[in-house]
């Protein structure tokens, strides 16, 4: 293997690790199975690489991958309770800072929000506010045109504003 592929690799583990956790985090909700499937996305992108294949922006490739996992942990996972996901979609304090009542409140608020909107509109709001991704990355991660994304974004955020109340 090329010293040259290893290193970047290397630098995307160090630049997007905690992105990519974060984002398998956010679709499944389990902590310690977000790590696992985090990792498991760098393994299999390691095994690519080293089966002689090149990868031309690692980024996108990496949240297809990313997805793909979070995907089958999906359909295989059991089926969970309207009460258990609503238990479950506020903050985790262990991850982020104390929010004042106000806040949290608006927090969970927007998160049974975005469980309203559809999958791909969901993501689409996720990688680009959250993960920070620009418009054609995440065309190429949804394998749709940039123009389509960007249309996709914009109306889910009208959608958004329109189920809590705020013009």
């Amino acid at each position: 293997m090329k010293k040259v592929n290893e290193q970047n690799f290397l630098q995307a583990y160090e630049a997007h690790a905690d992105a990519l956790f974060r984002y398998c985090y956010l679709r499944i909700r389990d902590r310690e199975r977000a790590q696992d499937l985090m990792h498991e996305t760098f393994t299999k992108t390691w095994e690519y690489l080293r089966a002689g294949n090149e990868i031309q922006a690692m980024r996108p490739f990496l949240y297809r991958v990313a997805h793909n996992l979070t995907v089958n942990e999906a359909v295989r996972s059991k089926t969970v309770s309207l009460d258990e996901l609503q238990e479950t979609v506020g903050y985790d304090p262990e991850d982020v800072k104390a929010l004042s009542p106000e806040e949290d409140a608006e927090a969970s608020m927007l998160m049974n929000r975005l469980l309203e909107l559809s999958e791909t509109d969901r993501e689409a709001l996720t990688l680009r506010y959250v993960e920070g991704m620009r418009v054609a990355d995440i065309a190429k991660h949804l394998d749709e045109p940039p123009n389509t994304v960007s249309v996709r974004i914009h109306r889910a955020l009208a959608r958004l504003r329109e189920l809590s109340g705020t013009p």
